[in-house]
């Protein structure tokens, strides 16, 4: 289950301490270089989370999409660190559209897939949803983009006929050559074992589904016996599906593994049979922070190196419905052999090296503040940022404090500041030389998190002072340099 509660949003925190306390030290090669922090997808302005994420790469653009509501809504951008302020937009229904009652509600994790069909290759949207008047008859449906583009615009395809009550989380894979259906499915939403299915076309099940996993192991029913979540790894000569078990209300939701040859009948129950790895391969790490972690996704670095895995978590032990926030994180996996290795979440605050080919260098405000000035800026706590930090900072005579940053190489790039818009907040220049390059206004409707991109910057190697002017004190949440395209 997924839709968040409204009554679990936290009103942003209050200011935690004077910076001036704090023996501030620029932030070290290693995390100034070339790096992010969870989660990467932070909550939204009104208290919206971002559970259940599915993220791929196209033409060099990361896209992200995720569990939202009553719709289905996409975030994409140049960097991965940049999609924390990408603009959601409306993906389905289409603006001015209803749906029919029958799948109007409750939209649980969409997953865009490129599938090749009848007329060629086309981007497909799958998702679950259900009627105005139904508790648990969530069922799953497929649409078909009209071009190229997978941002849309689609059509509605058709459901997916199962013959479970209860079907959610569909994922697609072409394995050998042929298209395979998986889901999780049952007669309520506990208990709910994966399935997969054989497809005729993208939305066309072409045959009876065969039961791969059930939650039988102690692990896979706290407090309710739940597998879902499934998504497909392939490396080598095995086929791996990584799916979520438990509740996402507890901390103890986590993922698994179910392991077979590739060249295995897939559709054959024995193939499975004892296909499951015994223990969770990815749980909660509460001394850092991070409870039920799970339903997910996967994908390579832009320059082809690296594997990266994509997941939900809370910084609470609590999930759906029970009032925690899940939000969406990244990092990096190895394999050993062909067997995925994904280690420990990685806690909000961490520095993690940004993907092979990214390009982004991304400085957290707290770490990039100079020794000069800091008694006029504060730490505060707000769940809106990146790792929950930034940096409240007061002008005097317009002027903040440096920005310190370490730019890896000399090129052409851009430069993008993330900070707190509002009423009050008036027009941010950035300086140089005396001169101002740039003036971008900070002030919205409401306080929200914002992206003021202030275009080309010629970077030079080694460390360097980006100074900024307003007349308006600024809740700065990350400076961060992209690929200038």
């Amino acid at each position: 289950m997924r839709s968040p509660p409204r009554s679990s949003v936290f009103p942003p925190a209050a200011v935690l301490l004077l910076l001036a306390a704090l023996a501030v030290v620029p932030a070290s090669a290693s995390a100034a270089d070339s790096s992010f922090r969870n989660p990467v997808a932070p909550e939204a302005a009104n208290g919206d989370d971002s559970p259940d994420p599915w993220i791929f790469l196209d033409d060099d653009r990361y896209w992200l999409t995720y569990t939202t509501g009553d719709g289905i809504t996409v975030r994409h951008s140049r960097t991965l660190a940049g999609l924390a302020s990408a603009h959601p937009e409306q993906l389905w229904p289409r603006p001015g559209v209803l749906e029919p009652d029958d799948r109007c509600c409750e939209v649980w994790a969409p997953e865009i897939h490129r599938m090749v069909g009848p007329d060629g290759p086309r981007w497909y949207v799958y998702y679950s949803a259900k009627g105005s008047n139904d508790e648990f008859a969530h069922r799953m449906y497929v649409l078909e983009s009209r071009g190229n583009d997978p941002g849309g615009p689609y059509r509605f395809k058709g459901r997916l006929e199962v013959p479970q009550p209860f079907a959610i989380d569909a994922t697609v894979a072409t394995i050998r050559g042929s298209d395979y259906l998986i889901y999780s499915g049952g007669d309520s939403f506990t208990p709910t074992s994966l399935y997969i299915a054989p497809l005729g076309d993208p939305w066309t099940v072409a045959g009876p589904p065969v039961e791969i996993s059930a939650p039988t192991l102690p692990w896979e029913r706290v407090p309710f016996a739940i597998n879902e979540g499934p998504e497909v790894l392939s490396h080598g000569d095995l086929l791996h599906v990584i799916y979520s078990a438990s509740w996402c209300g507890t901390g103890a939701y986590s993922l698994g593994r179910l392991t077979v040859p590739k060249r295995a009948d897939l559709l054959d129950p024995a193939t499975w049979a004892g296909a499951k790895h015994p223990s969770p391969v990815f749980a909660k790490a509460p001394g850092r922070g991070v409870w039920g972690p799970g339903h997910g996704s996967f994908f390579t670095s832009p320059d082809g190196r690296q594997s990266w895995m994509v997941y939900h978590a809370t910084d609470e032990d609590r999930g759906c419905f029970t009032g925690g926030l899940r939000t969406t994180r990244a990092q990096r996996f190895h394999w050993r052999g062909d067997t995925p290795r994904f280690g420990r979440p990685v806690g909000l605050g961490t520095d993690i090296a940004v993907p092979g080919g990214d390009g982004t260098v991304a400085v957290q405000s707290e770490d990039a503040v100079r020794r000069t000035g800091v008694r006029r800026a504060i730490v505060v706590d707000d769940r809106r940022l990146v790792g929950y930090e930034g940096l409240r900072v007061n002008p005097r005579d317009g002027r903040f404090p440096g920005l310190r940053i370490r730019v890896p190489r000399t090129g052409p790039g851009a430069l993008h500041l993330r900070l707190l818009g509002g009423r009050e907040a008036g027009p941010v220049s950035r300086r140089s030389g005396g001169r101002r390059i740039g003036r971008r206004s900070a002030g919205r409707a409401s306080e929200r998190p914002i992206d003021l991109g202030y275009g080309g910057i010629r970077l030079q190697r080694g460390d360097r002072v980006i100074r900024l002017r307003s007349a308006a004190p600024l809740t700065l949440d990350q400076l961060r340099l992209g690929p200038r395209r």
